[in-house]
């Protein structure tokens, strides 16, 4: 399901908002080193000659995404309702616009994997699921060193193949929450050229977005998240001259 909703530029102001709802089913890996630009990867197969087993969401389903644009210029300056001055002082305080991006998704599915050896050569092992739901609650932040329950994962028989699913259909990672923001200043030098002045921040509040658990249960870290997936904020200035 696709939803948008679209303010139209009016009096200074426009909005748009773009909602997906979705959920991708594969039996394939998209993937070992992840696609251009992201992250999404998997592991081989379990059992090449049991494709049925492999039947699971896919490593990149994002159920929920979220994403909201505005632009807003300053009601101020030449031809606006405050400061409407011409000369130097119209050109000092027109031309401000305020522009920023929110993005709001789903983390994506976890592959737990590990185990013992099945004797198969090939593939990737998997270790065995009770079916209970491993998912915890509460903060992320109280949960870094159990952001999971492991408990409902065990080490399968040798020589055996274990009955967790490709992806966990009801385990996942941290969502991502990012905002950007901007100060654009648009000066008109002549009717043809136009000197603009940006200040851009790049994850605004400086929101820590936390990495996907370890997910192999042959790590003493199983269950634990110890790395960041974002940058820190960053602020970056620019000068353009259009014509």
């Amino acid at each position: 399901m696709f939803l948008k909703v679209e303010r139209r530029f009016s009096k200074g102001l426009s909005m748009l908002g773009s909602y997906t709802f979705s959920k991708l089913i594969d039996d394939v890996i998209p993937s070992r080193t992840g696609f251009p630009g992201e992250s999404f990867s998997g592991a081989p197969l379990q059992n090449f000659y049991d494709r049925r087993s492999e039947r699971a969401l896919a490593s990149f389903d994002t159920p929920h995404n979220l994403v909201i644009s505005s632009v807003y210029e300053l009601p101020f300056g030449p031809g606006r309702p405050f400061l409407n001055t011409k000369g130097v002082a119209g050109k000092i305080v027109g031309g401000w616009q305020i522009n920023g991006i929110g993005m709001f998704q789903s983390g994506p599915p976890l592959q737990v994997n590990g185990g013992n050896g099945n004797g198969a050569f090939a593939g990737t092992q998997r270790p065995n699921w009770s079916g209970a739901n491993a998912t915890k609650t509460g903060a992320i932040q109280e949960r870094l060193g159990a952001f999971f329950d492991p408990s409902v994962f065990t080490f399968n028989a040798p020589f055996t193949f274990g009955n967790a699913p490709r992806i966990m259909p009801n385990l996942r990672g941290p969502g991502a929450a990012n905002f950007d923001l901007s100060l654009f200043k648009n000066t008109n030098i002549s009717e043809r050229i136009r000197l603009q002045f940006r200040v851009e921040a790049f994850n605004a509040f400086n929101r820590v977005q936390f990495n996907v658990p370890n997910t192999s249960i042959n790590s003493p870290a199983f269950g634990r998240i110890t790395a960041q997936a974002n940058s820190p904020r960053d602020i970056q200035l620019a000068l353009k001259l259009q014509f």
